[in-house]
């Protein structure tokens, strides 16, 4: 079962209150993947440039319940088959908005090795997106306060109850006051 929740917010009151570059990029920086890949920090353009084009967000939190007795590896592969569905749709969205989609968190699910560590471009830009962790936002707080949402954490090895996947589309609201409904199409 997947339950989704949004919440909608000016950029410039989300960065106010949901962005804590340091501290986050100190997380970021304890990962395998930072500087390795395109979607991680850090980044080779100016992250606040970027996010100061849009004025609304959309947050998407994703929430998959997981069966019980659901062994980690066949969990996490469901989980990366929904993810790779839910990221169709952001892109999706992003594209009805003219916006910029921000991707969940974890591995690129578009190549296995990352043309970053040879000095290449991205090989799939039209695809892969960023997480909002990568641009210093806590996911946590964003769900707790936004949507009420708590997100839950297992011991290395196990799966929570709940994964919560959580990504964004960053896009400037239609000055008539109307904007495209964001819609889950499943597959």
């Amino acid at each position: 079962m997947i339950e989704i929740n949004t919440a909608e917010i000016a950029v410039k009151d989300y960065i106010t209150g949901y962005r804590d570059t340091l501290r986050i990029n100190a997380l970021c920086r304890q990962c395998r993947n930072y500087g390795k890949v395109w979607m991680c920090p850090p980044f080779v353009f100016d992250a606040d440039e970027l996010l100061g084009r849009w004025s609304d967000a959309l947050i998407v939190a994703c929430s998959f319940h997981i069966p019980q007795g659901e062994t980690l590896e066949s969990g996490m592969e469901k989980l990366r088959a929904a993810r790779k569905s839910l990221e169709e749709n952001l892109l999706r969205y992003e594209k009805e908005v003219d916006g910029l989609a921000f991707g969940f968190s974890g591995e690129c699910l578009h190549c296995s090795e990352c043309t970053r560590i040879h000095g290449g471009e991205c090989r799939h830009p039209e695809l892969a997106r960023p997480a909002l962790e990568a641009y210093g936002f806590d996911v946590e707080k964003t769900v707790k306060e936004l949507l009420g949402i708590e997100l839950k954490w297992a011991p290395k090895g196990q799966l929570p109850d709940v994964i919560t996947l959580v990504g964004a589309v960053f896009y400037n609201r239609d000055p008539s006051g109307t904007q495209a409904d964001f819609k889950l199409t499943p597959d």
